[in-house]
């Protein structure tokens, strides 16, 4: 069998498709480190992502096994459901949210502060619905406000079942608040109700005796 010569141009040739294809398995292996990369910094950034989330869930239920803490979360959601139940009345955002985390959030405290916020409302909700009954104003009233209340529980409740940290103490507190809470509202009623039945200041001012005129 006859051996063809490397003639130059065979040779050239060649050499030609066999630097064509080191340069193209160069390629494919710098694509191929290129993804390799895009995929280890992909999840590394995913770890770090999920590590922050980790440290701030971590926190987050550290501070709200703290009774106190965890009330300030609950009035917050009350005066948020007070303040949603309000809206259809005296239009949007009409009960200001006051939450502050610095105040102290004991049951007590923050019985009383949900009471006078809702409250507070009484006389502007009475000037906008005229000729009814004392007793009939109150108890309409205490119905709206008192939806919100519920929500604004019902949401903080679900928070902090969710962190997993509504037990012992935190549930004790949340419970403690919302009974002293609708003994505040209970023991409103009974004030505004004892006011309504006293006599004006006119009805009850004593009549003026009429003195004999002098010389008579």
């Amino acid at each position: 069998m006859a051996i063809s010569p490397n003639t130059p141009a065979t040779v050239a040739k060649s050499s030609s498709a066999s630097s064509a294809a080191q340069q193209n398995q160069t390629v494919k292996n710098d694509e191929n480190g290129a993804v390799a990369n895009k995929g280890i910094t992909n999840n590394a950034e995913q770890a770090r992502q999920a590590q922050n989330i980790a440290i701030l869930k971590a926190n987050e239920q550290v501070s709200l096994r703290s009774n106190n803490d965890s009330l300030s979360l609950l009035y917050k959601t009350a005066l948020d459901g007070i303040n949603a139940e309000l809206e259809p009345i005296f239009g949007e955002n009409a009960a200001q949210k006051i939450y502050d985390s610095g105040i102290d959030t004991s049951p007590e405290a923050t019985a009383e502060r949900i009471v006078a916020f809702a409250t507070g409302f009484y006389s502007r909700y009475k000037e906008q619905n005229p000729g009814r009954s004392e007793e009939e104003q109150l108890d309409n009233f205490l119905k709206v406000i008192g939806g919100g209340i519920e929500k604004g529980f019902a949401d903080a409740k679900s928070i902090l079942k969710g962190l997993k940290v509504y037990e012992g103490e935190v549930e004790a507190g949340v419970d403690q608040t919302y009974a002293k809470v609708m003994a505040g509202l209970d023991s409103f009623r009974q004030k505004m109700l004892e006011l309504a039945e006293q006599p004006t200041d006119a009805s009850a001012a004593p009549a003026k005796k009429t003195e004999p005129a002098s010389g008579a």
